[in-house]
């Protein structure tokens, strides 16, 4: 008797923390809210960027505030950050084009339509969609397969093969948003040839600028820069949520 008695103190007051917490939260988002409607934008943006932090909340709508704020009060790079997380949520047209506005205005890279980050951000965009389509021809494969075998058929050996690529690429494609992120540099930092900061300096790249990550080794990102693999400090960087 005293185990399902216990279980159901504990979930009682699992439950109960957890209305606290949003309760708290409310309130500290509406003490936030009450600050930016009286313009009063730094100490508003003090407690946007702690509330970011929790990924319970509305990120779009503190993305954008937070935008918002940071072009008021000319801190470009954090703006292009925060408007940059609301298009990930978001990815219209026109917030595309605010962003890249910017970023041709205080001559920051990596915000372009490039066949690279156009590609990526369909990927953002549909990946679910993809996903589900991929298993399906995977499941509609293996039924072909299956019925052969029912009915002695011989399957050729291209046709393994194939079944082989598709379950390569499958993996990849699921393990893709583990490698995959972008992220904007939060100050002057350095690309080097190997993860390691007594390696030797290939480059460097300013404030502001967007990179897109492929992998990471220890504290060092691994970014595809003009053709090359380098490796960047993770510190240097605000990483965007994809």
């Amino acid at each position: 008797m005293q185990k399902p008695f216990l279980k159901l103190l504990v979930l009682f007051f699992g439950v109960l923390i957890q209305s606290l917490d949003c309760k708290a939260q409310n309130d500290v988002a509406k003490k936030a809210d009450s600050l930016f409607n009286a313009r009063k934008y730094e100490e508003a943006a003090k407690i946007y960027e702690i509330i970011f932090l929790d990924n319970g909340v509305n990120k779009e709508n503190i993305s954008l505030k937070l935008a918002y704020i940071n072009e008021n009060l000319g801190d470009f790079p954090k703006a292009i950050y925060y408007l940059n997380n609301y298009y990930n949520l978001n990815p219209k047209d026109e917030v595309f084009e605010k962003m890249n506005k910017m970023a041709l205005e205080n001559k920051f890279s990596g915000f372009e339509r490039s066949d690279l980050n156009f590609a990526l951000v369909l990927y953002q965009q549909y990946y679910i969609y993809i996903l589900y389509s991929v298993i399906f021809i995977g499941v509609f494969i293996l039924i072909i397969l299956f019925r052969k075998k029912i009915h002695n058929i011989d399957i050729l050996k291209r046709h393994l093969i194939l079944v082989a690529l598709y379950i390569v690429f499958l993996v990849v494609f699921i393990n893709l948003p583990k490698t995959y992120q972008s992220a904007i540099i939060n100050k002057k930092s350095f690309f080097r040839s190997f993860p390691s900061s007594g390696s030797p300096i290939v480059g460097s790249i300013d404030k502001g600028n967007k990179i897109n990550i492929f992998g990471q080794e220890d504290i060092w990102l691994k970014v595809l820069w003009n053709r090359k693999i380098v490796y960047i400090n993770k510190n240097d960087t605000w990483l965007l949520n994809s």
